[in-house]
């Protein structure tokens, strides 16, 4: 008997506890999604050893595997974002706004243009 749904909720349920104590480090979200990854090639058994063949089911397999490599991504982006706004944004300063040079504007804004490329 095959406990996919099961499965799946109690491996997401592990990555998202893993991903809590990442603090936001993008090192450590991308390790998580890598684990993720093993951890679903685990449950998904390979296409040859189903014993029925179906598009419909490839589909539903390979949705899971997409959906959380995007969010893994996303969520690494989401890091990276954060650091580049507390790099940009000193203590004192409250918000964006609040006297940049136009260099750290432009450096700000390549490092976004960088994560965006990179993670979306």
């Amino acid at each position: 008997m095959t406990n996919f749904s099961t499965d799946i909720i109690e491996c997401l349920s592990s990555w998202t506890q893993q991903l809590q104590n990442c603090n936001g480090d993008s090192k450590c979200i991308q390790q998580c999604g890598i684990d993720l990854r093993k951890r679903l090639d685990e449950i998904f058994p390979s296409s040859t050893k189903l014993e029925f063949d179906n598009d419909k089911i490839s589909y539903i397999f390979s949705t899971i595997f997409f959906l959380s490599n995007r969010l893994n991504k996303a969520l690494i982006g989401l890091a990276e974002t954060d650091k580049a706004i507390t790099n940009f944004v000193t203590q004192t300063q409250t918000t964006i706004e609040h006297e940049n040079t136009e260099k750290e504007r432009k450096e700000f804004q390549n490092t976004l243009d960088e994560v965006l490329s990179d993670y979306y």
